[in-house]
């Protein structure tokens, strides 16, 4: 039988009460294993390479992840997501069951232990609008690879750009671009939309099929397709446990996406942002506030749900600390998927520390349209989590960008960043009033 302990400690975890009931429900579905053994799990669970699959209903969403132990009951936690890893110590084995908290996102891996400490199996608890939902996992130890090949011949080749529609089930429709790089039969690579990207997708090309996936600790996705007789690319792409978009797919070097520029617009232009807000420290914060008047100002609309918005946070934390000195600041405005304002700030911090943030943040309101209104009412048809305004010396808005593009993308990033980078110098460069 297996056996399961609530600890104190546990708390520290922030897991609540839910979580632990879903922990009993678990049990009852293992104790037919009969998994059970006098050794407690944390001195038989194994160290090494990892392969853990998340049961969706497009099928097996498979990740990979590591675990080195790091003392004599206590492990470090390693996933691979793409050319990312993400690693938390926030690990805990728990009598026979084996708990890990993400570094940022909302979201813990709980599994019963195995006898021989080898093989998992539990669910994915995310908590969304203080409300949660899981996906059953299992994992075995050894797996190096996503996907196991099923024919003989060559794989087709699907690297390149993509034009690419998915297909909502109200039958609504969004424009995309695959796109992908091969070696042989591994494929790598992303989608991008207009207001992000689906991050680290990889995997391989089996014959005619393609199957990639990508798991950041919170975002699961799973591409299953296969390359039709007119070389156009039709598969489905599942997001966690629903049910799947489908979406068509034509080689096309020159796709483009529209300009993220022209998606949010201002109202009154001449208009500058005035809000003023609390940050994480206690300090007031906001473009008019003493200590941020005559800098170039880099307002971020964020949620620390929102995978795009940590690569973005990413990126404003290391231009932060390039261009302080010469009157540079980034504000972060987080709207959080939490009623409680105190977990909305441990939220913003967790984000910070992760990404070495040091630009203040500050929790502007729940991540709807009207919240982002009452801060940023010059703003029209705000359509996306992130979005960057950019502010001359003066407190004027001269740029908004809807969405960003990940270093998954490639070259897409690369332009942004090159871009981006231009413009601040030249607001860097222009007189203060």
């Amino acid at each position: 039988m297996l056996r399961y302990f609530y600890p104190q400690k546990t708390r520290n975890l922030a897991f609540n009460r839910g979580v632990f009931l879903l922990l009993l429900v678990i049990v009852a579905g293992l104790n037919s294993c009969k998994w059970g053994t006098d050794l407690p799990g944390k001195y038989r669970l194994m160290e090494g390479d990892w392969r853990g699959a998340l049961l969706t209903e497009g099928g097996e969403l498979p990740f990979l992840f590591g675990l080195t132990r790091t003392g004599d009951s206590t492990f470090r936690f390693e996933l691979i997501d793409g050319r990312d890893t993400l690693r938390t110590e926030e690990m805990q084995v728990v009598g026979d069951s084996l708990i890990v908290r993400f570094p940022v996102f909302e979201s813990v891996l709980i599994a019963g232990i195995s006898s021989g400490g080898d093989s998992l199996m539990g669910r994915l608890v995310k908590v969304k609008n203080d409300e949660e939902s899981s996906i059953p996992y299992v994992a075995t130890r050894g797996g190096k690879y996503k996907f196991a090949a099923r024919v003989s011949r060559l794989p087709d080749e699907v690297g390149g750009i993509w034009a690419t529609t998915f297909y909502k089930t109200d039958g609504d429709s969004q424009a995309a671009i695959g796109s992908f790089s091969q070696t042989g039969s591994a494929v790598s690579g992303t989608f991008r939309t207009p207001y992000g990207d689906y991050r680290y997708l990889d995997g391989i090309m089996d014959g005619d099929s393609l199957f990639m996936s990508g798991f950041d600790g919170s975002g699961a996705y799973l591409v299953r397709a296969c390359l039709q007789e007119d070389q156009s690319l039709v598969g489905m792409l599942f997001s966690g446990s629903g049910p799947g978009r489908r979406f068509v797919a034509r080689n096309d070097p020159s796709a483009t996406l529209p300009d993220p520029l022209g998606l949010t617009r201002l109202k009154d232009p001449g208009r500058r942002p005035d809000f003023q807000l609390t940050d994480l420290n206690g300090s007031m914060v906001g473009p008019q506030v003493d200590g941020f008047k005559g800098k170039v100002i880099v307002l971020q609309i964020l949620g620390s749900w929102c995978p795009n918005c940590l690569d973005e946070t990413a990126l404003l934390a290391q231009w932060r600390e390039e261009y302080a000195t010469r009157g540079f600041e980034v504000i972060g405005l987080g709207f959080e998927r939490t009623a409680q304002p105190e977990k909305a700030r441990d939220n913003l911090r967790r984000l910070a520390a992760r990404y070495g943030a040091r630009y203040p943040m500050a929790v502007a309101g729940r991540p709807d349209s009207a919240s982002v209104h009452a801060v940023l009412p010059m703003l029209e048809r705000f359509m996306a989590y992130p979005t960057t305004l950019f502010l001359d010396r003066t407190g004027r808005i001269r740029k908004v960008h809807t969405g960003f593009d990940g270093p998954a993308t490639g070259m897409a990033h690369s332009q942004f960043v090159t871009e981006t980078r231009q413009f601040i110098e030249l607001l860097l460069a222009e007189p203060a009033p």
